[in-house]
This record gives C-alpha cells, structure tokens and sequence, in this order.
C-alpha cells in the first residue's frame, strides 16, 4: 500500500523550514529568473528550474508541503516581482498548486516501474507524437515566419536528443543508491508536464484568456515542455544526491 507521506529523516520544524526556502526560490526562478508574458503570448511562462523545485519539494517533503510551495510561490512572485497589467488568476496558482500535491503521487508510482527500456521507448514515443504534433502545427498556421517553422521542430529535436544523452549519462554517472534512478525521474516529470503543464495547465489558462486561445496555449506548453525536462532530469537527480542523507 503507497504511504501519503514519505519517509525522511526530517522534523516538522525542518520541513516547514525547507519548504519556506523552496518558495523563496521558486518564486524568484518564476518571476526573476524566468521569461513572462511574452508579446502576443501572455500565457507562455519559461521560468528555468522553478518546475523542477516544486516537484523535489514534494518528493522530499511531501504532497502536501509540494501543493503550499507550488501555490504560495506563485501568489508571492505576484503580489511582490509582477510588473504586468494583469490581475492576479487564481487559475494558474491551481496548476502549480496541483503540480506540487501530485508529484509526489506520480513519482512514487513511477518507482515501481523498474525495465529502463520500457521507460525510454514510452517516454521516446510520446516525445514523438508531441514533436510531431507541434511541426504540423507550425507548418498549417498561416502568419507564422518560414523560419520560425523551421528552426522550432529542429532546436525541438535538438533538446529532445540532448535530454536522452544526458538521462543515459547522468544514470551511468550516479551509480549510488537514490531514492530514484534518472530515467524514472525523466518519465515522472514528462508525465506531470504530460497532464499537469499541458492538460490543466491549458484548462486553467483558456479559463484565465479566452477559449479561442486552446489550441495556440496546447502549442506553446508544449513548446515549454521540451525546455522545461532538460531541467528537470538535471536539477532533480542533482538535489536527490545532495539530499540522499536525509531520506531513509
């Protein structure tokens, strides 16, 4: 039977602790250290390794430590670093708020999958389909510059090699015992990008922009996607070893 909390050598007082640094560094990742409101693109958010943080804080700490770091991140980094004219949408705290409670859930069920391959071919395929899906796109919509459809599907590409590399490299590199090994880390996070990022993400933002937006908003997050597990894989498996000590 899968336990709601982890086992870690943390106290109440150290998680409470950890968990207000992790929003502290969440919330300038999201709103600092990140690509807001793009012209023309105000739903598209790139913020390098706030994902990643929300996810490790529930990996660590918690479903329930994950869900406040993922929502109270995101209501800070608004009433504190935002500079649009926009109005504070509740839709998009739920998406990181969901992000931080199911990580845990999907990581845990993740783990009992074992077979490497079985991990690389689901995850290979998927990628496929959604690199696929994204050049359609671009090629079909009118307005868009021959450029532009041109280098996205390639630097897509570019990435979704790099990110394999680095899942085989960073696996035959940390050969340590972790509470997870890189591939199950790679899939656990392509998985919550998959249905939280991409599915209620673009619930949540067609909500917070408009309908007619769906498809354009589908497009982008999973533009974002492709960027964001490159991350991910590295920023996670690396607070995982750093971490190893404190969890049993």
């Amino acid at each position: 039977m899968l336990n709601i909390f982890p086992k870690t050598k943390l106290t109440t007082i150290q998680k409470i602790c950890l968990s207000g640094l992790l929003i502290a560094l969440v919330t300038i990742f999201q709103k600092i250290l990140a690509i807001n409101y793009v012209p023309g693109l105000p739903f598209v958010r790139l913020s390098f390794g706030a994902p990643a943080l929300i996810m490790f804080s529930s990996i660590v700490l918690g479903p329930f430590y994950g869900l406040l770091v993922g929502a109270m991140s995101d209501i800070l980094g608004y009433f504190i670093f935002d500079m649009s004219s926009f109005g504070w949408f509740p839709q998009i705290t739920a998406i990181y708020a969901l992000l931080g409670l199911s990580s845990y859930f999907v990581f845990a069920l993740v783990k009992k999958i074992k077979n490497k391959v079985v991990l690389t071919i689901v995850e290979c395929a998927t990628f496929a389909g959604f690199l696929l899906f994204i050049t359609l796109f671009l090629i079909n919509k009118s307005g868009i510059l021959l450029w532009i459809k041109i280098v996205v599907p390639c630097a897509l590409f570019v990435l979704l090699s790099v990110l394999f590399v680095l899942v085989y490299f960073l696996d035959k590199k940390h050969k340590e015992k972790t509470l997870y090994n890189t591939y199950q880390i790679s899939i656990s996070a392509f998985i919550l990008e998959v249905f939280v990022m991409i599915g209620f993400g673009t619930l949540m933002k067609s909500l917070a922009f408009g309908f007619d937006l769906f498809l354009m908003i589908v497009v982008c997050q999973s533009i974002v996607m492709f960027f964001n597990l490159v991350l991910e894989t590295i920023l996670i498996t690396v607070l995982l070893k750093i971490s190893k000590k404190y969890i049993c």
